[in-house]
């Protein structure tokens, strides 16, 4: 049966922060702490989605599979992002940052997110006193049923507080079966009252940091050889694959274009997973290009090759499945997936 969450569908009416947390707790009177609902139990939709503080929490059957990190009013976040994000064993395939719990390195590099780093020559991708942020304005749509779904209104602001970019964002969360889980993205972005740039640069569109657990060879030894205890890459006698659409494995699918893209490699566990990322074919420039960052982050480099503008008032519709899996891509039927997915109708429009 399916559970709409949402008040308001209009903008005037729509769910901003505090009330999208009102909407989906209690107000019943009680102790502060009860305020804040639990990952248990479960709910029982088939997917469902629960508000709480500054995350939203995604539920497939009956499990936790991701928490979206969305309010950026939160000290220190540049803009929303998925972390953790479970494969269906309910182990993590994102990791947060490059030394998680540290500002070391790519610390940007948050789970599943969106960014860009050169906007009107403002970066949306790195997180320092220089750098724009995707702001969270407000959820029209959150609703539980067999897919789960949000719609947010996002705002791409540059330092001096000016909105460069209007974006609804579509997320719709849903079930593969015993092996696999399904976060579809549709991104509608449309430029306001000048013209915005997005410069060529492989720093973009959608990328996803994996555990260090899952990484290749190359990686694991150097980073245990120079940071030590600082890092954890176990197990150090097994390691992870990076695979595209064309065949191509780990650094060549560095700036190739390819459908897809997946990372899959051993967990903390011993078991295997992994998440592949797809370009959706109505997207421009399909299929996009990929980058390859240190066999860690893999991204959906939409500006690989050359800027993409908008005049004001024009829109960008840009659509990308996440399918999160047991096993490595070959046994999850990644190739299969993305065919099955490329017919389905994009989520963003342009229209």
């Amino acid at each position: 049966m399916r559970q709409n969450s949402s008040i308001g569908m209009t903008e005037s009416h729509a769910i901003g922060r505090r009330e999208c947390l009102r909407a989906f707790v209690a107000a019943a009177a009680g102790p502060a702490v009860a305020q804040y609902p639990r990952l248990s139990p479960p709910p029982a939709a088939e997917a469902a989605i629960r508000a709480d503080g500054p995350v939203m929490d995604l539920f497939l059957d009956g499990g936790l599979f991701a928490v979206y990190n969305f309010d950026t009013s939160q000290a220190g976040n540049y803009r929303p992002f998925f972390h953790p994000v479970l494969a269906p064993n309910q182990m993590a395939v994102t990791q947060n940052g490059e030394f998680p719990g540290s500002l070391r390195g790519h610390h940007w590099h948050r789970g599943l997110f969106i960014g860009h780093q050169r906007v009107n020559d403002v970066s949306f991708w790195e997180e320092r006193a220089d750098c724009g942020k995707v702001v969270h304005l407000g959820f029209d749509l959150a609703e539980s049923g067999p897919v789960a779904r949000l719609r947010q209104r996002l705002a791409w602001r540059d330092l001096t507080g000016r909105d460069l970019l209007e974006e609804t964002r579509h997320i719709e969360a849903r079930s593969g079966g015993a092996n696999l889980r399904f976060l579809d993205l549709g991104l509608r972005l449309q430029a306001l009252d000048r013209p915005v740039v997005f410069q060529k640069t492989m720093y973009n569109l959608l990328a996803c940091r994996v555990p260090d657990s899952m990484c290749l060879r190359p990686q694991k030894e150097r980073y245990t050889k120079l940071y030590g205890l600082l890092v954890n890459f176990h197990p150090m006698d097994r390691f992870g694959q990076i695979t595209n659409s064309e065949g191509r494995q780990n650094e060549a699918c560095g700036g190739a274009k390819a459908c897809w893209c997946d990372f899959s490699g051993p967990l903390v566990d011993g078991s295997i997973a992994g998440v592949a990322l797809m370009d959706h074919p109505a997207n421009p420039r399909f299929p996009t290009r990929w980058h390859n960052w240190n066999n860690m982050t893999i991204i959906a480099s939409f500006t690989y090759d050359e800027p993409f503008e908008l005049k004001p008032g024009q829109v960008l519709a840009l659509n990308y499945r996440v399918a999160v899996h047991t096993g490595d891509a070959r046994q999850a039927g990644i190739q299969e997936v993305w065919a099955e997915y490329s017919k389905t109708e994009p989520l963003a429009k342009e229209t």
